[in-house]
């Protein structure tokens, strides 16, 4: 691969030809772990670990050049979502066999499972590592339980319609990761909401069938103190479990409504605030302002997607705002 195309190239952590600084290296961003060539002279070895730390979760670019097995045993303290970008893999985790390939398949890997690996030759991946507290508190917002362990199959199927949204929501993780110093928290948050969804909601795990279980209805009055808390709140990185806990119910119940009373998805009436704050802020600054300040003042995070979902609710650029002011 190209060096220009790699991933995350500009947050190089680990870039070594030698396995045991690769071991030593990546199991102190990782965890401790064993890292095996499998050749016995591996002249194509070469370690490559890119990071970027966010939100409760990193986004990662692995690559070892060579083959591998590695061997982390159990995580514990984090859940490593595992998209083969070139090559492919045989992953074991728990009793669970899966093999992945670039475009094809990716893995899960869950914390209270050991998990054991063999990379191929020129196997590269993106990984995301979320922390294991906030795909817990995630599901304790959406079902109102207590959460124990969750452990999630295996494999994840890149070809269906959630594998396919998963590779979409981890390429905006990694976009948002590429161009970090300019990311609003806001914004990181929203990510780390999207992929725990994700992953709870469309995987199977051993909480599938409480997942799946019709969520209790909401009432008129926790939509409106969810719409309240997000009115006073809307600048500063809401997680979905706060609004949740604002409105006194579960996370799904006020999802479903929200939709039945707004005619839109809670993370969508997130965003018309924010938009509709964005506005206020650039007819408000008299042209003295720029727009990434109104866009990150009003908790918009990517410009670029924030300037594209202004125009289409507003009719006009946010640029073309601006100057109207001056």
């Amino acid at each position: 691969m190209p060096t220009e195309h790699v991933p995350l190239s500009r947050f190089a952590a680990v870039n070594t030809r030698s396995p045991e600084a690769a071991r030593e290296a990546i199991g102190r961003i990782f965890c401790p772990h064993f890292l095996n060539p499998l050749e016995r002279n591996p002249v194509s070895f070469h370690a490559r670990h890119h990071t970027v730390e966010q939100a409760d979760y990193s986004v990662n670019f692995v690559a070892y050049g060579s083959a591998v097995e590695i061997d982390p045993g159990e995580l514990s303290r984090f859940f490593l979502l595992q998209l083969p970008i070139a090559g492919a893999a045989t992953v074991r985790c728990g009793t669970q066999i899966a093999d992945v390939g670039a475009g094809l398949r990716g893995s899960v890997l869950s914390p209270t499972l050991g998990s054991r690996m063999v990379w191929n030759e020129g196997c590269q991946k993106l990984i995301i590592l979320i922390r294991r507290e906030a795909l817990e508190a995630q599901f304790e917002s959406l079902t109102h339980q207590a959460c124990r362990a969750i452990e999630f199959d295996a494999a994840v199927d890149l070809t269906i319609p959630v594998g396919a949204a998963i590779w979409q929501h981890a390429q905006l993780m990694l976009g948002a990761a590429e161009t970090s110093h300019g990311i609003a928290d806001a914004y990181k948050t929203t990510l780390r909401d999207g992929i725990t969804t994700l992953l709870l909601t469309g995987l199977a795990s051993n909480k599938t069938m409480l997942l799946s279980r019709p969520a209790p209805s909401a009432d008129p009055v926790a939509v409106r103190r969810a719409q309240d808390f997000m009115e006073a709140h809307a600048e500063r990185p809401i997680a979905m479990a706060e609004i949740a806990k604002a409105s006194g119910g579960s996370l799904r119940s006020l999802q479903n409504a929200y939709r039945k009373a707004k005619g839109m998805t809670l993370s969508d009436g997130l965003q018309a605030l924010r938009l509709t704050r964005f506005r206020s802020n650039l007819l408000a600054c008299g042209g003295a302002g720029s727009v990434a300040e109104a866009a990150f003042a009003a908790g918009l995070g990517h410009l670029g997607r924030a300037a594209a979902a202004y125009r289409d609710c507003f009719g006009e650029t946010p640029s073309e705002t601006l100057r109207r002011r001056k």
